[in-house]
């Protein structure tokens, strides 16, 4: 896949994240780095920059570890057998989380053969429950000498302050926020003998939203069919890759006519069948919202602002909630509301 053949293998291929680079360039020369919390939208360079990290401090990733947070939560005791790395610590008569702690433990104070310290790297640290936030914030006292915690999530604030004061902040804008965007389309391009045109750039920029991962993705899948990449060849990929977004459509379809049924159905899918992040969802639903909208022209600016602000709510219920369908499932009720009455 493209998306690990173009990723970067060392600190100055990193695009669009200069002064970040240049800090951590520092630190590598010193042979000492600070824990980190990575922070930014999804897409733009927190996990590639990690893996770039390493391969300067050991050459290799050996003496880096990282936890997918989002698996675990999700899969508890199944994510934790599943995985050789745990082996040694899984036992049937404990709970996922005591299991987790004792890793996490035992693999942070024990210093490595061959480097003054090891990288815990947690992706999606926002999933990390607050309970279990804080006893990593002792597990980073305890192995100050021999281990150094990297924390990488699409929102800060959904990192304890304990932990967010420990650890030195770098935030990663979107690349079509900083003009890294094309810059990366375009070298990969030309590496893969392609050519695109403006229009496809910019279309593969809208369909990607400034992710990298889905950019290249789609650049590959168009490439299949076409050495030239235009809005065209980009529209086909989009129709077959982009299946949440229809399904965003189908919901708000569904809501709209009171299909209540349909809606919980959908959300189902989404979450528990292809494990879409509840977040994600909602994103996908503001979009097909503000089509619907556009296309919709005689509702009034108004209901539009009424029906954000349940996003909102939703939004920040997401944050909390142990159910994803719930705060998604009540949301689509009060549009439905509005957009019936209004």
């Amino acid at each position: 896949m493209w998306t690990e053949k173009y990723r970067p293998k060392q600190l100055h291929e990193i695009l669009g994240h200069d002064e970040v680079v240049k800090r951590l360039n520092g630190f590598v020369k010193e042979k000492t780095i600070p824990n980190l919390l990575l922070w930014g939208p999804k897409g733009t360079g927190k996990t590639s920059l990690v893996y770039a990290l390493a391969s300067e401090f050991y050459g290799d990733d050996e003496n880096l570890l990282r936890i997918e947070c989002r698996d675990f939560i999700e899969e508890r005791k199944k994510w934790l057998k599943a995985d050789k790395r745990f082996k040694f610590f899984y036992d049937e008569q404990k709970s996922a989380i005591n299991i987790f702690k004792a890793m996490i433990k035992e693999y942070a104070s024990l210093s490595p053969l061959n480097a003054p310290f090891k990288l815990l790297f947690f992706s999606n640290a926002d999933y990390l429950p607050v309970y279990l936030q804080q006893g990593l914030r002792r597990v980073m006292e305890q192995s100050s000498k021999t281990c150094r915690f990297i924390f990488a999530t699409t929102k800060a604030t959904s990192v304890i302050p304990a932990i967010r004061s420990r650890c030195l902040n770098f935030r990663f804008p979107s690349l079509a926020e900083i003009d890294a965007f094309g810059r990366l389309i375009r070298l990969i391009s030309d590496a893969e003998g392609l050519k695109i045109t403006g229009g496809g750039l910019k279309a593969l920029n809208g369909y990607a939203r400034g992710d990298a991962g889905v950019a290249i993705n789609m650049l590959e899948a168009a490439a299949t069919n076409s050495d030239t990449i235009d809005e065209d060849g980009l529209e086909v990929v989009a129709e077959n890759a982009f299946f949440q977004r229809r399904t965003a459509e189908e919901l708000i379809d569904s809501a709209f006519a009171s299909r209540h049924k349909d809606v919980r159905a959908g959300l189902e899918f989404l979450i528990r069948g292809e494990r879409i992040d509840g977040k994600e969802i909602l994103v996908e639903i503001h979009e097909a919202l503000r089509r619907k909208m556009r296309a919709e022209r005689k509702k009034s600016s108004k209901l539009f602002a009424r029906l954000v602000l349940y996003e909102g709510e939703a939004d920040l219920k997401l944050c909390y909630s142990l159910n994803t369908i719930i705060p998604l499932e009540e949301m689509m009720m009060k549009m439905s509301s509005q957009w019936r009455y209004k």
